[in-house]
Parts: structure tokens; C-alpha cells; sequence
């Protein structure tokens, strides 16, 4: 069950309640990544690094890497470039 928040508190970065991919249209293994994610049907955020280039520095901070896709968990875990069986390995740990 999903912690109770406050009004107009903001969710965490480090703990989103949806799947939060970063990534960017030029990026291969970013489509790549969302390709998977959109075959499987999983609901998920994107956050598009090309439009919104400040946000970068949160997915950053995440990590320490500045490579993409980076794609962070309900359940914190993260996974930087991400093979597809190693998306795929998660996303069935996590009954996505």
C-alpha cells in the first residue's frame, strides 16, 4: 500500500509511484527501452531530456551516471541501460 501524503506534497524522485523513464528521442537504447515497456503495456512516466534538459540533473543525481535510459521503480530500484532481458527480468519481479 502506498504511503498516505500530504496535501500537495509531491511525490519523491527517488521513489515515484509509476515507473519514471528518462531518456530522449535520439537516444537508440532509449527507444529501445520504451519499445519493451510499450509491448508489455506498463503504465509509466517519460520524461523527455531533450525537451526538458534541467530535468537531467535528477536523473543524474539518481544514479551518479549521466548516460540514458534511466529507469526508476515504485520500489526505488533503478536500471541504467537496461538490456532488454534485464528490463524484462524486472518488470516480471515486479508483476509488470
Amino acid at each position: 500500500m502506498a504511503p498516505v501524503k500530504a496535501a500537495g506534497e509531491a511525490p519523491s524522485i527517488d521513489r515515484p509511484e509509476r515507473l519514471t523513464v528518462y531518456g530522449a528521442e535520439w537516444c537508440r537504447d532509449c527507444r529501445r527501452s520504451k519499445a519493451v515497456l510499450d509491448v508489455r503495456r506498463v503504465d509509466y512516466v517519460y520524461v523527455d531530456l531533450a525537451a526538458h534538459p534541467a530535468r537531467a540533473d535528477e536523473a543524474e543525481a539518481l544514479t551518479g551516471r549521466k548516460t540514458i535510459p534511466v529507469l526508476v521503480f515504485p520500489d526505488g530500484e533503478q536500471l541504467v541501460e537496461p538490456t532488454n532481458a534485464e528490463l524484462c527480468a524486472k518488470l516480471d519481479r515486479s508483476g509488470l
